[in-house]
């Protein structure tokens, strides 16, 4: 049960910080090793924030599911979806991020 909270708080917290970035006026950073792009560089700040909030958002669901797994499942199922799509789940959210949000919205020049 505990297993389950955790991963629903974590799910609150990316939720959180989805919204956080939808409403915010300055770009949003994804993940701590880049920072967010200068404002100049954004071609469209709504859009690009209200990506980086979805992609954040999208990210807490599959929180939400493994909260469910362990109470419906069992604790060490939970655990191997953790290892097998959290942990690379990441890795996939900073993909999508570099080939698919910057692409789109950020001046490379």
């Amino acid at each position: 049960m505990e297993l389950s909270i955790i991963c629903w708080l974590m799910a609150l917290l990316f939720i959180g910080i989805g919204l956080i970035a939808i409403c915010s006026r300055k770009p949003a950073g994804v993940y701590s090793c880049v920072k967010p792009p200068d404002l100049d560089k954004i071609r469209d700040l709504k859009a690009y924030n209200r990506a980086v909030g979805k992609l954040l958002m999208g990210y807490a669901i599959l929180f939400i599911i493994i909260g469910f797994v362990v109470i419906f499942v069992n604790e060490n199922t939970a655990g191997i979806l953790i290892l097998i799509s959290a942990f690379p789940g990441a890795i996939i959210v900073m993909i999508i991020y570099e080939t698919v949000i910057s692409q789109k919205y950020i001046s490379h020049k």
